[in-house]
């Protein structure tokens, strides 16, 4: 038996925002950071622009944010904005992490509790109900 092609491009949406799209999120954030790092004390002007371009960080921070682009296109096409949207907020934890463990920053107990909350809000909303539209 084949499935019609929305329900296996409904699988795939789903598939692609619980996983690609805060990993792409996560991935954009560290490129960031890294071309942020390299471009520290460069004064902002068209040279400063160009410095950008030229690094791979900021790249592949383009390439990342075309790719999460496409990959949040397939998803809206199949999932309801209200149940979507709430799910990016999973890369906010990813990044918090991500600090703490690539980039030694400290922590403190009022992010591992924004960061519960952020799970709970997305567990909550997961959750809710569906509804008729």
């Amino acid at each position: 038996m084949t499935l019609p092609a929305s329900s296996f491009r409904g699988r795939w949406a789903r598939r692609l925002l619980f996983l690609a799209l805060p990993l792409l999120g996560l991935a954009y954030q560290l490129t960031a950071k890294e071309t942020a790092d390299a471009m520290g004390g460069t004064p902002f002007g068209a040279q400063w622009v160009l410095t950008a371009l030229t690094l791979h960080w900021t790249q592949a921070m383009i390439a990342l944010e075309i790719v999460g682009f496409g990959v949040w296109m397939v998803v809206l096409s199949e999932v309801k904005l209200s149940e979507a949207f709430p799910l990016s907020a999973l890369s906010y934890v990813l990044v918090v992490v991500a600090g703490w463990t690539l980039f030694h920053e400290s922590g403190s107990v009022l992010q591992v509790l924004g960061g519960a909350a952020i799970l709970a809000g997305v567990w909550l909303v997961g959750r809710s109900p569906e509804t008729e539209e």
